[in-house]
């Protein structure tokens, strides 16, 4: 696999790390190779997150795409998924997401997508980034040959339009039912574009903050990694239930009129009851509309689904956290829904996780059985997390795992909890920190027990670094 590209994306700080001259030499690259496989100019799709170098950083990878004899349709700005989705129902050879998600806004994430509208594979990234080397780049095409830029003023509403097709059964509010206020936190960022005219579409009344992206604004102290705006809003105006989307517009986390938080794993489990329940009311409806083949989770999926779901008879296919991961799982298996508590949901009719198509399903079961989101996430019992990073010298990367007193401590811990908690330790791929995942029934208990872990993996740390 290539080191420069890889399915999760190529993440840096936007104008150092990822500069335009960087840009413009993947943009040509891409052209070049996509051009290979099809007989025309290959037609490329690019939308970007509004984020302070988003247009400098589109702009050239958009000349780049044209000097290697593509043709450019920027959508604006729109989610990573909402290219995706387009790109699957439209006929085009590829499309480049300028995305970050959650991170903050000086860092910008570039993604490529298949014409399917999932990750392109490590094939075609390789087969992208060796056109990248000096030695091995093709000659500029010349002016008659050098492709176009066609800016997509519609790009928002054919987004709308797709996901409305997913939407539209079933789920249809019962004659005289009561309107539903909802309150939209957009996070300054992505789904800004589309989330009020969405939720319009479905009948909802809307209260929509943190829906003005300067550039620099996106995931500050709003959206779904800081609740406090959302739950403001939800109490503040009387609604329904609130909904809170990442910069990227594909996690969500809901919140209830009380204020009660809703994380992905009580999201999944609302759609997986409403499944059954429709499965049970209508034995012939289709397979991907059931949860006859489950569904697929991660590490990160909370203990008290994974009891519901067990009760409920619902296969579960634990998997890796990475995003493409739980799409094979689910390509694979024939897998209705997956996702886990950080808001990343997926549909067998959706290419990626996409926060609108999340919040949007919430509300259609809310409408149907006229019930408030508290009374549908009692469907589970959601068991107390406590989650820590410990930060590690970069060259005790994968080492520390052979550390006997770090790998005793979480041995020890993890058959004192027994059945009724876990404990994950992992390392992340990007980077020299350790993350620390206790669940369990006590939140005391796995307070301290978190608390014990990280402790000793400080301190066997600093004993390594004096050592040195």
């Amino acid at each position: 696999m290539s080191k420069i590209l890889k399915p999760e994306g190529l993440t840096g700080i936007g104008g150092t790390e990822l500069s335009p001259e960087l840009m413009l030499h993947l943009g040509r690259a891409a052209a070049q190779s996509l051009g290979r496989t099809c007989n025309h100019p290959p037609v490329i799709y690019v939308a970007h997150e509004p984020r302070r170098a988003a247009d400098p950083l589109e702009a050239a990878l958009c000349a780049g795409i044209c000097s290697g004899g593509g043709n450019v349709h920027c959508l604006g700005m729109l989610p990573p998924s909402a290219l995706s989705l387009i790109l699957s129902a439209e006929d085009a050879e590829a499309g480049i997401a300028l995305t970050g998600g959650s991170l903050s806004y000086a860092r910008v994430c570039v993604r490529f997508y298949a014409r399917n509208g999932l990750p392109m594979s490590a094939e075609q990234l390789d087969a992208i980034a060796a056109l990248m080397a000096p030695e091995k780049t093709p000659p500029l095409r010349s002016h008659q040959h050098i492709g176009r830029i066609f800016r997509e003023e519609d790009a928002r509403l054919r987004y709308v339009r797709l996901l409305m097709t997913r939407l539209s059964q079933p789920g249809l509010p019962r004659q005289g039912a009561r309107k539903l206020k909802i309150a939209l936190d957009c996070a300054n960022g992505a789904a800004s574009a589309a989330a009020e005219k969405l939720f319009a579409e479905l009948g909802a009344e809307t209260v929509c903050i943190r829906k003005t992206p300067d550039g620099m604004n996106i995931n500050d102290e709003c959206g779904a990694d800081d609740l406090r705006s959302i739950t403001r809003c939800v109490k503040d105006n009387g609604c329904d239930a609130g909904f809170a989307f990442d910069g990227g517009g594909g996690r969500c986390i809901a919140v209830d009129s009380t204020g009660e938080v809703h994380d992905g794993d009580r999201l999944l489990a609302i759609l997986c009851a409403d499944r059954l329940a429709r499965q049970k009311a209508d034995p012939a409806l289709p397979r991907t509309e059931s949860m006859q083949n489950g569904a697929a989770v991660t590490h990160l999926t909370n203990i008290g689904f994974l009891r519901y779901a067990k009760a409920q008879e619902i296969p579960v296919t634990v998997t890796q956290s990475a995003p493409e991961f739980v799409l094979e799982t689910m390509r694979e298996q024939g897998l209705a829904l997956g996702g886990d508590s950080t808001g990343y949901l997926y549909f067998s009719d959706m290419p990626a996780a996409d926060g609108l198509m999340t919040a949007g399903r919430i509300l259609r079961v809310m409408q149907e059985t006229e019930k408030s989101l508290a009374e549908l996430g009692a469907v589970m019992e959601h068991d107390p997390q406590m989650r820590l990073s410990v930060r590690i010298p970069q060259y005790w990367r994968e080492i520390w795992k052979n550390d006997p007193e770090i790998s005793g401590t979480v041995s020890r811990i993890a058959e004192e909890l027994g059945m009724d908690g876990r404990v994950h330790v992992r390392e992340r791929s990007e980077s020299a920190v350790i993350d620390i995942l206790l669940e369990g029934r006590d939140f005391k208990h796995i307070n301290q027990y978190a608390m014990e872990i990280a402790e000793v993996i400080g301190q066997r740390a600093a004993v390594i670094a004096e050592d040195m």
